[in-house]
């Protein structure tokens, strides 16, 4: 009878240490998974913000480039009676056409540290990660249109300064010189009009791929959001 007792006692105290050790094993095991996922979701709030800012880049980036494009296309259509027009007129329109470009900034920090940490594996809505790849993965295309955007705009410049003088030093509400003046004394030459309407393909190519952008960016801050929450 006695040794029943002794074996029932030393079983149970040897299931309260199993047990102890287990819920120790698991508070533990617990407790590191929220330590990663508040890791977790402070890198992520720390991309939604990247992507805030990207949001005002992109729409300054839209309007510029739609500013760019709306002076070409004035410019192809009025060439034949350029002269007609006033000389501040022509002038802003030639500025707009040739000067204006963007840079497009990639901020991937964060992004990569996501990647890189594994704490990207931690994010449970997985419309998030394809969106996040998504929009980093077209970055480097983003980048090589606007250098071919500023390679023209290089190529054009000679035309500006030879045709237009800086009278005023005046920007527009995108920071862009507005205070030139049209001092030539014929229409542009075909050739040149071309080359601006190639610009102009790009300048809309450009402008429709930033549009696409900001409201997927906007969609992705708005799930980024749910994830984190």
């Amino acid at each position: 009878m006695r040794l029943k007792q002794y074996i029932l006692k030393y079983s149970l105290e040897f299931l309260v240490i199993v047990l102890g050790i287990s819920l120790s094993f698991a508070l533990e095991k617990r407790n590191a998974v929220e330590y990663q996922q508040g890791l977790k979701n402070q890198s992520l709030n720390r991309l939604k913000k990247n992507l805030e800012v990207d949001l005002v880049d992109l729409e300054f980036n839209y309007k510029a480039h739609t500013l760019a494009s709306g002076s070409i296309e004035w410019i192809s259509e009025n060439n034949l009676r350029l002269l007609s027009y006033p000389k501040e007129k022509v002038g802003l329109q030639i500025t707009n056409a040739i000067i204006i470009g963007t840079l497009f900034v990639d901020n991937q920090e964060e992004y990569r540290a996501l990647q890189n940490s594994g704490l990207i594996e931690l994010i449970e809505i997985e419309e998030v990660v394809t969106a996040l790849q998504n929009k980093y993965m077209y970055h480097e295309f983003y980048k090589k249109i606007e250098e071919e955007m500023l390679s023209q705009t290089r190529e054009l410049r000679d035309y500006l300064y030879d045709n237009t003088e800086l009278v005023q030093d005046k920007p527009n509400d995108l920071g862009y010189q507005t205070g030139r003046i049209f001092t030539g004394s014929q229409k542009i030459p075909q050739p040149l009009i071309e080359r601006l309407k190639d610009k102009k393909w790009f300048h809309d190519y450009y402008r429709n791929l930033i549009k696409t952008r900001i409201k997927k960016d906007s969609i992705l801050i708005e799930m980024i959001k749910k994830e984190i929450n």
